[in-house]
């Protein structure tokens, strides 16, 4: 296990400055009347005037939980039936369950810079294997140190490495190797399971967080469990799914494959079911500020492909998105509205009372879902392993190949989402009206990610990172 150290940031937001509402449109009479129209409604929305729905005491324990690769239709408290997750089931059950949230890509580097910087994949530029979390781009973790949270991150996911420039922001970053996990497979080296997480993670809460002034703290946990590949618990050898890259599974091995994946999730919801139990032991966990999310999903051949980072597909870009409050204001509800990856930092910001900055395209979550701040359309992006954009509304998704559809489909697809959530039959031919009207919003929402773009950066990857990447799958 290594620790990185931060360093300062010089552009990190001023503490002393007043603390605004986000801005949510800019000029003249037409933004206030909506910034009164949201007002109004965040009133209504949390029963009651400004200063309650604020809340007395701002969280002093906010924790992110990303589960790499993990489908949203495999989790209990989402209605799947086959399988059990009671750990996330309660997590929900006093929080907010957001039922369309979305990944912006479809693996795990933009998706988690996206996380933790509220910017498009085309703005941060950290897209490709080789890219770095540019210096240039500001993270929550940063923004928070400025408001005296100590921040740590528990990271288990080569591509969140400090080699790539991750550890922007974070006090002490753990870098969790592979070398000391029990479920690689003679020189493979692929990740540390969630128990061998929790033998950090644990200790940290119980005895770092109890130091005279230590109690304001922001953590971020990173789970490799379900990444393939799928491994059967209790461990026992038995695992799949960890093919060289271009030699996938034959399609006759999706049910198997995916039972070990359920097998997984179990085995995560377990360990994660360990810390929420810490955190109400230690005193924490009702007045925490809690995100449970996951990066991306995963494929198992429902569009005659596999694993993730190669299609923006609903199995591989809707996500499960949980938010405790603190208090559990709103627990138990679901919200309908459309949520994305892209709102994690700014409603993490606005329950903080700290006003996110303006580069920040998301808004935050606490906004009711009919409030016309609140997402209208979700873009998603994927430009290394595959060329691909898309976006969807609440009821129709369109779906662009930029490079050639390495599975032989058409390069525009347009699905109804309504009466065809599997994405089965393309209207693309049927209705140029829709594909008109949703590539002009495409347009747009790219066009705006590249004007604020920073400049890329690459990393210098030795021999021995590439192979652990290749060994991952990437």
């Amino acid at each position: 296990m290594a620790v990185a150290e931060n360093r300062e940031r010089r552009d990190t937001p001023n503490p002393e400055r007043p603390l605004r509402w986000p801005e949510v449109v800019q000029g003249g009479i037409a933004g206030l009347a909506i910034v009164l129209l949201v007002a109004v409604a965040l009133i209504a929305y949390h029963g009651g005037g400004m200063a309650a729905s604020q809340d007395a005491a701002l969280p002093n324990v906010i924790i992110i939980i990303v589960a790499d690769a993990l489908r949203v239709d495999r989790l209990s408290c989402y209605g799947y039936t086959t399988n059990r997750t009671p750990h996330i089931d309660t997590l929900a059950r006093d929080g907010v369950r957001y039922r369309h949230a979305h990944a912006p890509s479809s693996w795990t580097k933009p998706s988690v810079a996206t996380i933790l910087t509220s910017l498009y994949p085309s703005t941060h530029r950290a897209i490709c294997f080789d890219d770095i979390l540019p210096d240039e781009v500001l993270t929550l973790p940063e923004i928070l140190s400025a408001y005296d949270y100590h921040t740590v991150g528990f990271v288990n996911n080569i591509n969140l490495f400090p080699d790539l420039n991750f550890q922007q922001g974070y006090g002490k970053y753990y870098v969790l190797g592979a070398d000391e996990s029990s479920q690689n497979i003679g020189e493979r080296k692929y990740y540390q399971e969630a128990e061998l997480v929790n033998r950090h993670v644990l200790p940290w809460l119980e005895n770092e967080h109890a130091k005279p002034g230590d109690t304001r703290f922001f953590m971020y946990i990173h789970y490799m469990d379900p990444h393939r590949p799928y491994f059967e618990h209790p461990y026992n050898g038995n695992v799949a799914g960890y093919n060289e890259p271009g030699d996938d599974p034959a399609p006759a091995e999706a049910p198997a494959l995916s039972a070990l994946y359920d097998g997984e999730v179990s085995y995560l919801d377990t360990h994660l079911g360990d810390v929420l139990a810490a955190l109400k032991r230690l005193g924490l966990y009702d007045e925490a500020l809690i995100v449970f999310t996951a990066d991306h999903g995963e494929e198992f051949y429902e569009h005659q492909g596999w694993f993730h980072g190669k299609t923006l597909y609903e199995e591989v870009t809707a996500v499960p998105l949980i938010v405790k409050y603190p208090g559990n204001v709103r627990a138990g509800t679901v919200d309908e509205g459309l949520a994305r990856s892209l709102d994690i930092a700014p409603t993490i910001l606005d329950v903080s009372g700290i006003e996110p900055p303006a580069a920040m395209r998301g808004v935050s979550l606490r906004l009711p879902p009919d409030s016309p701040a609140r997402a209208q359309l979700v873009f998603a992006e994927v430009f290394c392993m595959a060329g691909a954009m898309s976006v969807r509304t609440p009821r129709y998704k369109l779906i662009e190949v930029i490079d050639g559809d390495l599975r032989g489909r058409t390069p525009t697809q347009l699905y109804d989402l309504e009466i065809d959530p599997g994405e089965t039959t393309n209207l693309a031919a049927t209705r140029p009206d829709i594909v008109a009207r949703l590539r002009a919003d495409m347009g747009r929402t790219l066009n705006l990610a590249e004007r604020a773009a920073v400049g890329g950066q690459k990393a210098d990857l030795d021999a021995a990172f590439k192979e652990r990447l290749r060994q991952l799958g990437y």
